[in-house]
């Protein structure tokens, strides 16, 4: 994944912008793999809320999940955060920019 779409990006924006959400994020960077209910653990919300917060996190591919028995381990997708910085960097290049110019020029 080298480019995201602007649609793919709003998805993981609106997955970030929860901090509950982004904590679990940061937890998940921190360590290889946490189960829902090491995750659950780290939280004071119940494990049926931490496994809503990770859906929504993996719908937005910045999670992922893998199955071994009864128990669900998940990982961050490092590789998805990476293009969204790559995204907003992007953007931050065309919008960014354009405004220093034009303070500059009022500046001037």
């Amino acid at each position: 994944m080298n480019e995201l779409t602007e649609r793919k990006a709003i998805r993981i924006a609106r997955a970030l912008a929860d901090p509950t959400r982004l904590s679990i994020l940061r937890a998940l960077l921190q360590h290889a793999e946490l189960s829902c209910g090491e995750l659950a653990e780290r939280f004071p919300v119940a494990q049926s809320t931490v496994s809503h917060h990770l859906n929504i996190l993996m719908n937005a591919d910045l999670v992922a999940m893998r199955k071994q028995g009864q128990h669900h381990y998940f990982r961050a997708q490092r590789e998805t955060l990476c293009a969204f910085a790559q995204w907003l960097a992007t953007l931050e290049q065309t919008e960014c920019h354009s405004q220093h110019a034009k303070e500059e020029v009022n500046n001037a």
